[in-house]
């Protein structure tokens, strides 16, 4: 349970005045989202949803699926939110780490209850649809969610839907996780071939981590919306890096961001390597030099290497294409796999992959914001 806020008790805010207190965590899956989220979770001033709703990228198609009530038991339906009726368990496929939830405790009919109350009111809509949903989440943990700074909502798809984001909120902010991509495969990669022995994915991991940091051009210039973390800065300088965090999102720094929780409960992480921790951990940053092939980091500086320069990371090899590399088949890489892999990185190559193209015009809304911000380039306009 969260410690007492610091802000004193205020009028109650309406439902549109809580809307405007988003905070959306993103980035490609493995880049450190979950541990951010955990680390924010304990935090007085903020309203953490432990679980991920999958909102925006799934709200077009939701869309024609009923009214506001039918699109929320369509969001309680998924995977992630259903983690939240009372049980003790780790997710489905994670069942060897020690990512587990308990939420025992929790009253999740209530919160349903709470939250199908909230989608039948007058003037209900999208926007409202997520961020009543997180308040009933609060009333029922107890949480002075009057008081709060922020709420927080972390999928990893919010990056790239970060277009949808700031339509539906525009005063919402965002954080965008990054972490290196030769990390993100080899733990992705790991995880697969532990499953299933092979996998399929050689080019898949580098189209989905080049999906969330061809935004990193679009959205640094808009300091007031957006943040970049890298994974490797928060895990490595905790404090600094959380005090950015918390100037950015308005809230003062306080120890128990220092302590990751999951729902108000300690939380030992998601490790691929199924690895429990007590705290923040540096170790997993450079796992990737031992589990890695010179090919393989290869493969991924040549098919990554604009979003590495955008976030900082340094390329151990020339990056450049080479036939006998690229048809040479990686390690794990099933013969389907290296098929389809092939074909994706060609498509790339080519231009053809919306996904890995690094030629992202300015966010309309920031673009907006600029001209009102300077009169004079309106009048030249």
């Amino acid at each position: 349970m969260k410690s007492p806020a610091f802000a004193p008790h205020t009028p109650e805010p309406t439902a549109a005045e809580f809307n405007r207190r988003g905070l959306f965590v993103g980035g490609s899956p493995k880049s450190g989202t979950t541990l951010l989220l955990a680390l924010l979770d304990g935090h007085p001033e903020l309203v953490v949803l432990p679980e991920e709703t999958h909102f925006l990228e799934h709200r077009r198609k939701d869309r024609a699926r009923g009214d506001a009530t039918a699109r929320l038991h369509r969001m309680l339906a998924h995977p992630a939110m259903q983690m939240l009726q009372p049980q003790k368990c780790a997710p489905p496929r994670e069942a060897l780490g020690h990512d587990a939830r308990d939420y025992l405790d929790f009253d999740y009919s209530q919160f349903v209850q709470r939250a199908e109350h909230f989608a039948r009111q007058p003037g209900m809509n999208d926007s409202l649809l997520l961020s009543e949903t997180i308040r009933a989440y609060a009333i029922t943990m107890g949480y002075p969610w009057q008081d709060c700074v922020r709420w927080v909502e972390k999928t990893p798809s919010n990056v790239a839907c970060s277009d949808e984001l700031f339509r539906l909120f525009p005063e919402a902010r965002l954080i965008q996780m990054v972490r290196d991509p030769r990390a993100v495969y080899a733990s992705r990669r790991r995880r697969l071939t532990l499953r299933y022995g092979s996998h399929t994915k050689a080019h898949r991991l580098v189209r989905e981590w080049n999906q969330c940091s061809r935004q990193i051009a679009r959205h640094q210039t808009d300091p007031q919306r957006y943040l970049l973390v890298r994974y490797e800065d928060l895990v490595r300088r905790s404090q600094p890096v959380l005090e950015q965090i918390c100037a950015f999102a308005g809230i003062r720094f306080h120890s128990s961001l220092l302590q990751p929780t999951r729902g108000g409960r300690p939380w030992q992480g998601n490790s691929t390597f199924y690895e429990a921790f007590a705290g923040i951990d540096a170790h997993p940053v450079d796992h990737w030099q031992q589990d890695l092939t010179p090919d393989e980091i290869w493969w991924i500086e040549l098919h990554c290497r604009a979003g590495m320069a955008l976030a900082g990371y340094e390329l151990f090899t020339d990056a450049d294409f080479s036939f006998p590399r690229w048809a040479k088949r990686l390690p794990g890489e099933s013969w389907m796999g290296y098929l389809r892999a092939r074909r994706g990185s060609l498509s790339q190559r080519a231009g053809l992959l919306t996904d890995c193209r690094y030629d992202v015009p300015t966010p309309p809304a920031f673009a907006q914001r600029k001209l009102q911000a300077d009169p004079a380039a309106t009048e030249a306009g």
